[in-house]
């Protein structure tokens, strides 16, 4: 009887055993989920405050700057800056955060089980796991070096002559170089904060660094106005930005160096040598470094399709030219971005009605505001841009909008639902597009002097023939397999076709007559004067009116 008791009571026990560690499971999942989400939230919350600072910032500091000295900045070395981390670092990254790093996996005993008698981590043990992510993100460093000279001497000994001519040109391309660099260097320690969510960490740095870097360049800029030399020209220019990004890199390697330093045990961020039987001794996993070097190759063709609109505007065009872009690119990106970042489903029915949406949208944007682009920019950053080409440009991007909005939405659903043989194959279509980028950029930017007017243009044969591609799948997707049902045949082919994508007649004709009004509304009455400027928006807002009401 005593001996069924015990044998009740200890299965009792490993039943509360058992369920205490699943509850324990169960909890940890839950803490790492809910982290997750409110670190998500809070990078987007970072992201928001960071482009409207950024973008309330250009408003001001494009008053005392001029076109020129914005495109080198805003062009050539964002275009340095980028080129070294993205070629440095993105590929490393795109591997190790993957992978699982959490130091919380692994108590300091646990870490010395984790060592052979002569302190090599054995490679299969947790402490190995962690360590193989922790040798492989110093690569960054290296590499970045390398990178960075390069760089910087392309910069400096193949620039043009207006850029040499620029002041403080050199420093500032050397503040660009040593910014990066310093952001590879703590390359380890975020690849430690993002593996082990913590989130806060990032956010407050960044956040703190954009605080900086704004009142850095507004500030300098400041500054530069009353020694303003010929020609209208901010006496700081270019060096304003470069010691505000400068600045932002410090601001970053401080605050993640001074949290690790107090909150974690140094030891963990060292590298080490591993052991296991298939490498035996080693410094870096072989898979992990083979992912990586994949990447790291993708990254050559992301960074070339990413950039590749400042490549070409910086090689083909003058720094006017280019600043010009960088302004109007400056008023588009939140369009662009939020064209992006749709979520689409499968449903025929939902991906026709957004396209319709953003057709609407378009009609907006070119129908009134390329006519009202001249108010906008004489009211927000003054004359020197007003009376530049910036808002022709700004206008020709009105219409580039709405081509970005469709592009985006085709090429969502595509991502969503395509075979990975597919996507394979649009890897190679999206170098031929590339390709033709770049041809239609020195027709459009060389051969008509279009400059950046030019570059929109191109980005615009870009993405009209990618939106032809991703609209052709679309379109046998949803007609192939159909079973020889005739009448349903009949019924997607009128549902995807392009009559049935463009508004009503009467909708066209309304926003037609629109811009017909405000274009003489802009030439006539104009937008100098305060005046001519309510008289010119008061009839934008009753065509605004009306056509909404026709809509």
């Amino acid at each position: 009887m005593s001996r069924h008791v015990k044998e009740n009571s200890n299965e009792k026990d490993n039943k509360i055993i058992e369920n205490k560690s699943q509850s324990e499971s169960q909890g940890d999942v839950s803490k790492i989920l809910s982290s997750s989400v409110a670190g998500a939230s809070s990078l987007v919350m970072l992201q928001l405050i960071s482009r409207l600072a950024t973008f309330v910032l250009h408003q001001i500091v494009l008053r005392y700057t001029d076109p020129a000295t914005f495109g080198i900045a805003s062009v050539q070395l964002e275009l340095l800056l980028a080129t070294i981390l993205f070629l440095s670092r993105e590929g490393f990254r795109c591997a190790l955060l993957r992978g699982s790093g959490d130091v919380s996996e692994v108590d300091h005993d646990e870490n010395l089980q984790g060592k052979s008698k002569d302190s090599i981590i054995f490679g299969n043990s947790p402490a190995g796991s962690i360590q193989k992510i922790t040798n492989l993100s110093y690569v960054p460093i290296p590499i970045g070096i390398i990178t960075t000279f390069l760089a910087c001497v392309f910069y400096i000994f193949y620039a043009t002559e207006e850029s040499l001519a620029t002041p403080y040109y050199v420093i500032s391309v050397v503040l660009y170089g040593l910014a990066a660099f310093g952001e590879l260097i703590i390359e380890p320690l975020y690849i430690a904060t993002m593996n082990n969510l913590i989130f806060t960490l990032r956010v407050r740095c960044e956040m703190v660094g954009v605080v900086v870097r704004c009142v850095i360049t507004l500030t300098m800029t400041l500054m530069g106005i009353p020694k303003n030399n010929e020609k209208g020209k901010n006496a700081y220019g270019i060096l304003a930005f470069a010691v505000a990004q400068f600045a932002f890199m410090l601001v970053l390697l401080i605050g993640y160096v001074g949290y690790f330093i107090s909150n974690w045990d140094i030891q963990l961020l060292k590298p080490r040598k591993l052991k296991d039987e298939r490498q035996g001794v080693f410094w870096f996993d072989e898979h992990l470094f083979g992912l990586a070097k994949t990447f790291t190759k993708q990254s050559l063709l992301k960074h070339v399709l990413t950039e590749g609109d400042k490549m070409l505007i910086a090689w083909l065009s003058e720094s006017a030219d280019q600043g010009i872009y960088a302004f109007v690119v400056n008023y588009g990106k939140e369009s662009k971005a939020a064209a992006r970042k749709i979520v689409l489903t499968t449903s025929l029915q939902v991906l026709l009605v957004l396209m319709k949406f953003h057709l609407l949208l378009g009609l907006l944007f070119i129908g009134l505001a390329t006519n009202y682009t001249g108010t906008l920019i004489d009211l927000f950053v003054g004359p020197v841009w007003s009376k530049s080409l910036a808002p022709f440009a700004l206008s020709i991007y009105c219409i580039y909008v709405p081509i970005m909005g469709i592009n985006g939405i085709t090429e969502a659903f595509v991502a969503a639902v395509a075979t990975e043989e597919t996507l394979s194959v649009l890897n190679y279509w999206l170098i031929a597009f590339s390709a033709g980028f770049v041809g239609a950029g020195i027709i459009f930017m060389k051969g008509l002097s279009a400059g950046a007017v030019g570059l929109i243009a191109a980005n615009m044969f870009n993405l009209s023939t990618r939106i032809v591609w991703s609209w052709n799948f679309i379109k046998s997707y949803f007609l192939k397999d159909r079973g020889g049902n005739k009448q349903e045949m009949d019924e997607l082919k009128r549902m995807l076709s392009v009559s049935n994508l463009l508004p009503k007649p009467l909708v066209l004709i309304s926003f037609g007559l629109a811009w017909i009004i405000t274009y003489f509304s802009n030439q006539f009455i104009g937008w100098e004067t305060l005046d001519a400027k309510i008289k010119h928006i008061a009839i934008g807002g009753v065509c605004a009116i009306l056509v909404a009401g026709i809509t």
